[in-house]
């Protein structure tokens, strides 16, 4: 049994399902029906090459298609936030921003149709609610495994209730915007009243600097005695954007 695909070509319906599945081209061909009989009228596509167009080369498009989406929307987040490293004022196109750590974050996803704080979501910050919005939707991910885009949760970076103690939660967050080859990862955050660039490594979180070339592994955000840098305030990085 045939179906007559108007004088559409097996062959390039064959190498599109090749490059989708990765299956040999010439198995393919004889699935999607390609002879060379250049007096046959037209050419047919047998039922089960149908089929297998259906089941795999379709949703193989759509795939491509969303992983090209999702690296155009990936590119929009590092622009935005690579263009406003430096600034005092959280705006972008025109739109202003609340100049704070959560701001600045939501600035960067501006673009992208994603709701980082999704509706119903309880919390008592802007931080708290982007980290239990990415938790429902199983978003929560290594922080060795951070890639740019991550948005990473840091728990007591300030004296927020302002009891003397360290029981403050949700307190900061920053985007990963680069994984150097060594796993370090490159922030940005707002922090001290502007964007700026921070360090986190996370296989080495208590070390400020390298010992023998004097790298910062990890930068300080908070001031006094204890834990004040970034790779041990740090406690989770979520993944908005799907890789």
């Amino acid at each position: 049994m045939s179906v007559n695909l108007h004088g559409r070509s097996p062959r390039r319906l064959a190498a599109a399902a090749a490059c989708a599945t990765r299956l040999p081209r010439a198995l393919l061909e004889s699935l999607f029906g390609h002879h060379r009989q250049p007096t046959r009228p037209a050419r047919l596509l047998p039922l089960g090459g149908l089929l297998f167009a259906l089941l795999f080369v379709l949703p193989g498009c759509a795939t491509i298609q969303k992983r090209k989406q999702a690296r155009s929307d990936l590119s929009s987040v590092l622009a935005r936030a690579g263009n406003l490293e430096g600034h005092k004022r959280v705006s972008v196109g025109g739109k202003s921003y609340r100049n704070d750590c959560s701001g600045f974050v939501t600035a960067c996803y501006g673009r992208i149709p994603l709701d980082l704080i999704a509706p119903g979501t309880k919390g008592k910050s802007g931080t708290e609610l982007m980290f239990r919005t990415l938790k429902s939707r199983g978003r929560i991910v290594p922080a060795g495994r951070s890639k740019p885009g991550d948005i990473v949760f840091f728990h007591n970076t300030w004296d927020k209730n302002g009891n003397g103690l360290r029981d403050d939660r949700f307190t900061h967050v920053a985007l990963v915007v680069e994984v150097d080859p060594d796993g370090r990862l490159q922030v940005l955050h707002y922090a001290s009243g502007k964007v700026k660039r921070g360090y986190i490594h996370p296989k080495r979180r208590g070390e400020a600097r390298d010992k023998n070339s004097l790298r910062v592994l990890n930068s300080h955000i908070r001031r006094g005695r204890g834990r004040t840098l970034m790779g041990q305030l740090m406690f989770a990085v979520g993944r908005p954007l799907p890789r």
